[in-house]
């Protein structure tokens, strides 16, 4: 029986797929651990904590000792994220110039749909809407950890020419509330 080539090079290209690609991206996909499994993030989360630290300055809570936050994030990929001063500042300016202010500044919301990336410790939103001007049609990637129901974002910037340290930290909604 003889083979022809193009049989024999389409063979290749299925083994090929079946042995490198499809295993690589079912290992992205769901990925071991308790905490690294395909829907570690889907859910409601809760804010906490909302700290950014300056080098060698005293921690600033922008959102109060006890902000108000959630993140949803559902299983076929759509995020809303928002979180609100507590308690608000119902007289701020409702207006701002700077296009990375949220507007009102004592509330910020946006939403969109996530790809996660649990090797890197990553996800992206690819905002759709917000009241963020400078983040519509953006994407948005984070840096997180997860421990049980623990989610905590750490990031670092740039803020008036110092460096500064942002962390924020959630709780998984395990009552459904």
């Amino acid at each position: 029986m003889r083979i022809s080539l193009t049989r024999l090079l389409a063979a290749r290209l299925v083994l090929n797929f079946c042995v490198f690609v499809l295993p690589a991206s079912c290992f992205a996909i769901t990925a071991s651990g308790e905490d690294r499994n395909a829907h570690s993030l889907v859910g409601t989360w809760h804010l906490v904590r909302y700290i950014d630290t300056p080098d060698g300055g005293q921690p600033i809570q922008g959102f109060g000792k006890e902000p108000i936050g959630l993140f949803i994030f559902t299983p076929d990929g759509h995020v809303s994220i928002s979180i609100m001063r507590n308690p608000p500042d119902i007289n701020a300016a409702t207006a701002d110039p700077d296009p990375d202010a949220c507007v009102p500044n004592w509330y910020c919301a946006y939403f969109g749909t996530y790809t996660v990336s649990y090797e890197r410790g990553t996800w992206v939103t690819h905002v759709l809407g917000g009241n963020i001007p400078a983040y519509l049609g953006t994407d948005q990637s984070r840096t997180f950890k997860l421990n049980g129901n623990t989610l905590t974002i750490s990031e670092a910037y740039m803020a008036d020419g110092q460096h500064v340290r942002a962390e924020r930290v959630l709780r998984r909604d395990t009552q459904g509330r």
